[in-house]
């Protein structure tokens, strides 16, 4: 087995620092992978997948850090009951080297943290199922354009799933020079959530990068989301001081840009930080309770708690505070629409997602069963033939 928590110099025997920790593998990743790993084993962070092909930082034979190519197990593709359980960028993983072509990953260490919206397809017809974006992130940047990118109801839909990951959001105004005034967007996304930290940048010019530097921490992990042009490749090129991602010019007739980025990616800036670039959505469906949804509108729940009655529908009760402050102004109509989509977006997840469960419990046991049926078969087929 390895040492987890140093390498020793082969020259003076003094300790050094396990490399690994510098892309966040703490002690309690040390503790999970120690109940799993078995001789030969070796920890990875996942930076990248592609098709199902998995590109992953390991230790190498001299305690530095290499890159590997891996691929899941077939005992790892065969437990998981949904896509979401499989390896996504910034997992930890066990993996288990190969010399003849890529390492096997055993299994995916508990994550910290998820980001993840459902997948896209027709709910009446697919499965409803999550879809990982990043795992094990603390920080999430929000990036929204000023322009035509920039939505109010857009950006509610990715605070709420970051409340519900359990990452901090930042939003990230780019291409501030497009905007008329920028403060006034600011104030209007500062809005949205009490302490929610929102700046403007102008990427190309190097104005505003230095908003980033409370997060630009060693071992801290951050991921880019916004729409495609909303400019995550020419963020993430402007913090590295370097090209490390394709950019594109959009479209002059709406400002919206194509897909720069094709899959998710972990990269290391000098600061030590590490950031997720990821492909532009077009399609950001729910994936909260309607728990989440609530605590992420915390002016309305305010708004609720003030009315007459504790099951107020905010439809035609009396002394229904939510309503007055419609009629008053101080409620938009808009973010009231907004919050009432998403409650019924998160309560028809949760319907569907519980029967989704039930059927992936049942074909599993389905599975096993028959399993062990042809096991018993082969059984007493051995036994008849030693007699």
């Amino acid at each position: 087995m390895y040492h987890i928590h140093v390498e020793f110099d082969d020259g003076d025997g003094a300790p050094r620092r396990d490399a690994l920790r510098d892309f966040g593998f703490d002690d309690s990743f040390l503790r999970d992978y120690s109940q799993r790993a078995e001789t030969g084993d070796l920890p990875a962070r996942v930076v990248e997948v592609q098709r199902g092909r998995y590109g992953a930082i390991t230790r190498g034979i001299d305690g530095g850090l290499v890159e590997i190519e891996a691929v899941a197990s077939g005992r790892l593709s065969y437990e998981t009951a949904s896509g979401a359980e499989l390896p996504a960028v910034g997992d930890w993983v066990v993996v288990r080297a190969n010399p003849n072509g890529p390492a096997a990953i055993k299994s995916v260490l508990p994550r910290k943290t998820v980001f993840k919206r459902k997948a896209p397809g027709d709910a009446e017809y697919d499965r409803v199922e999550a879809q990982v974006l990043a795992a094990n992130v603390d920080t999430a940047f929000i990036v929204t354009a000023a322009g035509h990118d920039f939505n109010l109801r857009r950006i509610e839909r990715y605070l709420a799933l970051a409340r519900e990951s359990g990452v901090e959001p930042v939003l990230v105004v780019t291409k501030s020079d497009l905007a008329e005034d920028l403060d006034s967007l600011v104030a209007q996304a500062n809005a949205l959530g009490r302490g929610l930290s929102c700046f403007g940048v102008c990427a190309p010019e190097g104005k505003g990068l230095e908003r980033f530097a409370p997060w630009l921490e060693p071992g801290r992990t951050i991921v880019l989301l916004g729409s495609s042009g909303a400019g995550k490749s020419t963020l993430l090129n402007a913090l590295a001081g370097e090209r490390l991602a394709k950019t594109k010019e959009v479209r002059a007739d709406d400002q919206r840009g194509r897909h720069t980025t094709t899959h998710r990616e972990l990269f290391k800036l000098a600061s030590g930080a590490l950031i997720i670039d990821s492909p532009g959505m077009r399609e950001l469906q729910l994936w909260a309770s309607e728990e989440t949804v609530d605590a992420s509108f915390e002016d309305i729940a305010e708004l609720a708690a003030a009315c007459r009655f504790g099951d107020c529908a905010h439809a035609a009760e009396p002394g229904c505070a939510v309503r007055a402050a419609l009629e008053s102004g101080e409620l938009s109509a808009a973010r009231y629409a907004s919050y009432k989509k998403l409650m019924r977006e998160a309560a028809y997840l949760a319907m569907r997602e519980d029967s989704s469960l039930e059927r992936a419990e049942a074909q599993k046991w389905k599975a096993i069963n028959k399993s062990m049926r042809g096991y018993s078969k082969e059984r007493r087929s051995i036994q008849g033939k030693s007699r």
